[in-house]
């Protein structure tokens, strides 16, 4: 039995309390948690931009001053459910028979249908503020632990756990609760406009909050008080000042130490970027009026588009538009190597800041700046610099993927900015998380059709409330970007071949407020390069493929070979090595290895290191063979000589071909003075893929999915490199990227091929179309009532992408991988167990285990066992 509290043995009435240490029995008040809370909240609209977008969420009602100070009383009342017996007692455990404990958010939905509760709680003196809006607000109060609270299906519920028990009575604890609230928030009852009846502003006011009850939550910020005390709410805003600065939410005075805020003069470049002149693209960037809230920069890979970006978030800041950044990328690798130079201009622009330091904000990597930490039990983490405390609270947004959007600067992966925008825990969260940032969505063309529709959802909410984004891309076709486009500006036909083809490339597009949208062209003054296509009958021919490899490596080559699949990429580097050339493969931890996404979190990191130190700009002299899967084709600063390649889309090869002669060298070989490209091709044509024969190689669809499933855009790219056996990047992406995606010429090809193609072509726009619902349905819609939002339940996991809901594996200790290093984390993909219906269960989950045998190394998952080596984790087999 646990301590019943002094607080309640000396108090009459008894009040309720609100936090309670296990360890020593003490208690915080409920009126003292709720005004922490409270106070964070108020706290944190201080923050100008943070208030602009409350302002613009109110829309044409406006958010004034007397709705501010009832969005604070009803912040002030969010626990309110926790005043129910069951919640007070079943804790406890004091006292016999104890009230069985009743969740406090489901107390909350039950006491809101009790009149007596509502007159306590001091609801019906609300009612005035306009009862639909009240009702508004108060459920989204209640969505405060990441979810909204789901309307039980007894409407009253118990009436027990509202009667008094012992000496302890949730009314007279109501009253008390509600006479703390009109002590402490007298304006909110004063007479005027009801509250803004504006569901953008429920949405967002439910995040914040659910951001301020974290941080009021902190004992480091709020010391229990066990006393009740009428003046608490003096000492709350105090320490609420405090939690929100140090946290590094209080941004307002940063702006001034922007010391090349304005990128008027060379000068300002080269502070930040050590540069010594902008490149025409940066330039133009840096010449958009701060009012426009969408740019969309295509350009070639390698063209400085990452330092644009830097430069609008600066300008950006300096303007009071925005306070954060959140830089979004396709891949992990991607994110990883990009995170260093985005910290490192950062810190050039905001030298004096440690609360700016940028966070890797990629799940189980744990770095900040150039500090990486470690887990330590469930909730803490143990810095590498050992810092102080005051860098160390800087570190809060950090600590877990939930909080990565609230970071200053953060680099991480789309997914992160896609969880915002679906029905899942702390959407709210992340998405007001993310409304004070420049959302930077680079190689935007990248996302499939699931989740460019969640991100043109989530790009519309975040311009609804003032944001501000830029997408970035290299190969964008007409299609994504007209979709884009009309997310903020008014609709306008689709433009046609020739029109999309003419579209100036390198580009920006500027999407206004006033939804009309303008188009600039800009002079390419960087590197271009003619690329030697070649099309090869090898594909799926593993001993083929490894030996046109070893073949150019030989000859002294760097060779990238980039497959669709992680079984055909683990099969070619096997036979790479069965032929000889293990130490001509990617080398980790002094052995070959090969790079995919199903390697352990922390083997992981080792991979993509060792890829930058082989390819990257400051590669050594020597050859080697990097065999890997689209991890490595996207936003990477790696520099092979020469590329072999799956067949792929054409907008996807081209991200694979900026990897190849990246940068102007003088050191090529003999041999690979110019880029060549080898696409590796099925033999006897695309027919098979008719049938599913090509599935295994990533090309075609089943009733399954497919990687890249559109068999119309694959035969166009295939006759592009047939017909050019030159490619000019970046003069011909625009035609190359037009020629095999614009719907004329996917008419065009079904025409000519007729039969099944056209069978085949109708089945994948039917599943095309069923994505786009498929995301609709998982949307969150910040745009209907707060009260109409239904979340599933929390076993029924919402996906930022098709496919990708296979388990998070964490072992309970760590264990040595085939690297060397202890491994402990592994994600992995739904399609290794089968059917869904044969995922494992959560216990089967936390039961797993790696054990190395003397036949390997082994992960264990349920009744199935994965082999794991340096060639990544392999497909199971069941156990007897």
């Amino acid at each position: 039995m646990r301590t019943v509290p002094t607080l309640w043995r000396d108090q009459a009435p008894k009040p309720a309390w609100g936090k309670y240490r296990d360890e020593t029995g003490e208690f915080h008040p409920l009126e003292h948690h709720s005004a922490d809370v409270a106070a964070c909240f108020e706290a944190l609209l201080r923050d100008p931009v943070l208030r602009e977008r409350f302002t613009q969420a109110a829309g044409a009602e406006g958010f004034s001053r007397l709705a501010e100070a009832r969005l604070c009383l009803i912040a002030f009342l969010h626990d309110f459910g926790k005043l129910n017996v069951g919640f007070q007692f079943g804790v406890l455990g004091a006292g016999s028979p104890a009230p069985e404990r009743v969740n406090h958010i489901k107390a909350a939905l039950w006491a809101c249908e009790r009149m007596e509760m509502l007159q306590a709680l001091g609801l019906l003196d609300m009612v005035a503020w306009g009862a639909e809006a009240l009702e508004e607000y108060l459920r989204a109060a209640l969505g405060h632990h990441g979810t909204p609270g789901r309307q039980p299906v007894s409407r009253r519920g118990p009436d027990k756990i509202w009667r008094p028990f012992g000496d302890y009575d949730p009314g007279a604890a109501a009253q008390l609760l509600a006479q703390r609230a009109r002590e402490w928030f007298p304006e909110a009852f004063e007479a005027g406009p009801e509250l803004p009846r504006s569901p953008a502003l429920a949405h967002l006011f439910a995040g914040v909050l659910t951001l301020a009850d974290q941080l009021g939550s902190n004992e480091e910020f709020f010391p229990f008080c066990s006393s009740p005390d009428p003046d608490y709410l003096q000492r709350a805003r105090q320490h609420a000042r405090r939690a929100v600065a140090e946290s590094g939410f209080r941004r307002e005075d940063w702006a001034s130490e922007a010391r090349a805020a304005d990128f008027s003069a060379d000068a300002d470049y080269r502070k930040v970027f050590e540069f010594d002149s902008p490149r025409p693209l940066q330039r133009a960037v840096a010449d958009v009026p701060v009012d426009c809230p969408l740019l969309i920069l295509e350009s070639e890979t390698g063209s400085g588009k990452t330092e644009a970006a830097l430069i609008r978030f600066a300008k950006l800041w300096r303007a009071g538009k925005v306070d954060g950044l959140y830089f979004a990328l396709p891949t992990r690798a991607a994110a990883a190597q990009l995170h260093r130079r985005v910290h490192s201009a950062l810190e050039r622009l905001f030298p004096s800041r440690a609360q700016l330091s940028t966070v890797l904000a990629v799940p189980g990597y744990l770095k900040v700046g150039e500090t990486h930490g470690k887990r330590v039990g469930r909730f803490d983490v143990a810095w590498t610099d050992d810092p102080g405390e005051a860098v160390l609270r800087a570190r809060w947004s950090a600590e877990s993927a939930r909080k990565f959007l609230t970071a200053t600067a953060a680099v991480g992966t789309v997914d992160q900015v896609l969880l915002a925008g679906l029905l899942a825990k702390w959407a709210h969260f992340r998405g007001a998380s993310l409304a004070r940032s420049l959302l930077v969505v680079d190689e935007v063309h990248a996302s499939d059709i699931y989740m460019s529709e969640v991100l043109r959802a989530l790009l519309r909410d975040h311009l609804a409330v003032g944001g501000h984004a830029l997408l970035m891309s290299a190969t964008l076709g007409s299609r994504a970007r007209d979709a884009l486009v009309k997310n903020a500006t008014a609709r306008r036909d689709p433009p046609g071949l020739q029109q999309a083809k003419a579209h100036p490339y390198p580009a920006l597009t500027l999407a206004r407020r006033d939804q009309t949208f303008s188009v600039q062209s800009f002079e390419h003054t960087g590197y271009t390069k003619r690329v030697g296509m070649t099309a090869e009958p090898l594909l799926g021919q593993i001993a083929g493929i490894a030996s046109r490899a070893l073949g150019e490596a030989e000859r002294g080559g760097k060779v990238l070979v980039i497959l669709n699949t992680v079984g055909q990429a683990q099969a070619v580097f096997a036979e790479v090595c069965g032929q000889g050339g293990q130490r001509l493969c990617l080398q980790v931890e002094d052995g070959p290895a090969v790079h995919h996404s199903r390697f352990a979190v922390e083997d992981r990191r080792l991979l993509d290191a060792a890829v930058e130190k082989t390819l990257g700009k400051k590669r050594p002299v020597g050859r080697q063979i990097v065999i890997g899967t689209q991890t490595l084709e996207q936003s990477l600063d790696i520099d092979a000589d020469l590329l072999i390649s799956d067949l792929c889309p054409v907008d996807v090869l081209l991200q694979r071909i900026g990897r190849v002669q990246r940068h102007a060298r003088t050191e090529r070989p003999a041999g690979f003075s110019r880029p060549r490209c080898v696409v590796l091709v099925p033999a006897k044509g695309l027919d098979a893929g008719l049938d599913g024969g090509l599935l295994r190689y990533g090309l075609g669809m089943s009733r399954h999915g497919g990687i890249y499933r559109d068999l119309r855009v694959l035969e166009l790219t295939r006759r592009l490199i047939d017909t050019r056996p030159q490619w000019l990047i970046p003069g011909s992406n625009r035609e190359l990227v037009e020629e095999a995606t614009h719907p004329e010429r996917l008419a065009a090809i079904e025409d000519e091929l007729g039969g099944r193609w056209l069978d085949k072509a109708n089945e994948a726009i039917g599943r095309a179309a069923a994505e786009q619902l498929t995301a609709r349905a998982h949307l969150l819609n910040r745009g209907s009532r707060f009260s109409d939002l239904v979340f599933p339940p929390l076993d029924e996991r919402v996906r930022t992408r098709l496919g990708d809901d296979g388990p998070r594996i964490s072992l309970s200790e760590p264990v040595e991988g085939p690297f060397g290093r202890s491994v402990k984390t592994f994600n992995l993909p739904a399609h290794l167990f089968g059917k869904p219906s044969d995922l494992p269960s959560r216990d089967e989950i936390e039961s797993a285990k790696l054990e190395r045998t003397d036949d390997g190394l082994f992960l264990h998952v349920g009744s199935r066992t994965f082999p794991y080596d340096r060639r990544g984790i392999s497909p199971a087999t069941e156990k007897a």
